[in-house]
């Protein structure tokens, strides 16, 4: 559990020239770039109407045209980051190109098609999904998941995280409504470490407060990194007990509270979400773990993954047995 802390990647270079439209329609910016893989002409995106809202941007639902062999058009989803200012859109375009170039190929991570600008605003571009874990819960009396679900997407996650983790790549906002579900109803990670990537970014509305993630699910450490960081892989061990404990209970951590008064919880009294009871043993002792104060204290990936596959595979080998103990 020795703390990992991971510092702020360099960002690759790469000539950046914004240029108005044609229709002179000031809304619109193209930028133009020989280094950012891939880049996608904005002329080519159209937006259909907002599917989300978050601290750091919007999600739409589009559809991406196209006259390749292979496709004319399909729907995909866009992270519509909030306006930056226009001096540090070179260095944010970069930082995510970087960052989309060591997430391809990774299976528990969402798919990701490349960047844009649309409106003044950096666009991520990815694979649109039917609906996410927050969603499933809605679906549920009490909000509550299943604990077979919970350990099945624990599993998911974790194998996520830490796949990123291995890229240097922090995510710092795990939330269920950022884990979404593909087609075969596994659980994949919906945001690459945004956060991250805007940590010190001055942004176009001066009162718009930038945190280093969604407060419900922020460590001690999220919410002064310069005082009490550093922030560390072990950072997002706290965000990941934090959303499933809330897939457990149904219940948003710190619900009801103003953000002042969760920063008092968490940072000065140093309070943990509550845990339900009736966990297996080694699930329980990781999701305790991950509510350590002191990161170094708090368990890495590794350590959540092996205790969820192993009640996981546990549960599914009981279920197959009786299974077949009815048929006989």
């Amino acid at each position: 559990m020795a703390g990992q802390v991971v510092s702020n990647r360099p960002t690759s270079l790469f000539e950046f020239e914004l240029v108005e439209g044609d229709s002179g329609d000031s809304s619109t910016i193209i930028a133009s770039s020989s280094q950012i893989n891939p880049w996608i002409d904005p002329a080519t995106i159209k937006l259909r109407h907002r599917i989300g809202r978050g601290p750091f941007g919007d999600v739409w639902l589009a559809t991406h045209h196209s006259n390749t062999e292979d496709y004319e058009y399909h729907e995909v989803a866009i992270k519509m980051l909030h306006p930056v200012k226009e001096d540090n859109i070179r260095d944010v375009l970069s930082k995510l190109d970087n960052l989309l170039s060591r997430c391809q190929g990774l299976e528990n991570i969402c798919w990701l098609h490349g960047l844009s600008i649309i409106s003044k605003r950096i666009c991520i571009v990815m694979k649109f999904y039917e609906g996410s874990v927050g969603d499933k819960m809605a679906r549920y009396k009490g909000g509550k998941l299943p604990l077979t679900d919970v350990l099945r997407y624990g599993a998911d996650l974790a194998q996520g995280i830490m796949d990123l983790h291995a890229k240097d790549i922090l995510i710092l906002n795990l939330k269920p409504f950022n884990f979404l579900l593909n087609e075969n109803d596994r659980a994949i990670l919906g945001d690459i470490g945004i956060p991250y990537v805007l940590l010190g970014v001055s942004l176009t509305n001066t009162e718009m407060t930038q945190r280093l993630g969604t407060p419900n699910y922020m460590g001690p450490e999220q919410w002064e990194p310069e005082i009490r960081g550093p922030i560390s892989f072990e950072t997002d061990s706290w965000g990941f007990g934090c959303s499933i404990v809330e897939m457990l209970t149904g219940i948003l951590p710190w619900s009801g509270k103003s953000v002042n008064e969760m920063h008092n919880l968490v940072v000065k009294k140093q309070e943990k979400p509550h845990i339900p009871s009736g966990l297996p043993p080694a699930v329980e002792n990781v999701i305790i773990g991950c509510f350590e104060y002191d990161f170094r204290s708090r368990p890495l990936m590794a350590d959540i993954l092996h205790a969820f596959k192993r009640y996981w595979f546990y549960i599914l080998f009981s279920l197959l047995t009786k299974m077949f103990l009815l048929r006989l």
